[in-house]
């Protein structure tokens, strides 16, 4: 991993983050209504936490994501105030996400692919 000395910061997280900026997600978050008014829960925290802590030896519960949540946030939460962040408008915001960060790739000019991906 090449980490980028003047900001400690991994060239590939770097991408993600300028892939996300918080105006976006902000603004998503209302589009699809995940959050209707700012209070306890920090949808940017929680997209983080949710897209970079959960997969194969990572955060695998809801309680290890909550758990990081209140890490990231300096703060607690009770069980289900977290828990009932996962809903349809969830999935849709996360779908959204997903969405835009293809088209971002899309748009990306210079990617030159592996030898192996080149057949496609």
């Amino acid at each position: 991993m090449i980490i980028d000395n003047e900001n400690n910061v991994d060239p590939t997280v770097q991408t993600i983050i300028e892939m996300f900026p918080e105006d976006f997600l902000r603004s998503t978050a209302r589009e699809t209504g995940i959050v209707k008014r700012e209070r306890k829960i920090d949808v940017v925290i929680l997209f983080w936490v949710t897209t970079l802590g959960f997969g194969v030896r990572f955060l695998s519960t809801i309680r290890g994501l909550k758990r990081k949540y209140e890490e990231k946030a300096k703060t607690t939460l009770s069980i289900s105030s977290f828990h009932d962040r996962f809903t349809p408008e969830m999935v849709d915001f996360l779908r959204k996400c997903v969405l835009h960060a293809i088209e971002f790739q899309a748009q990306q000019t210079g990617r030159v692919l592996d030898d192996k991906l080149k057949r496609f």
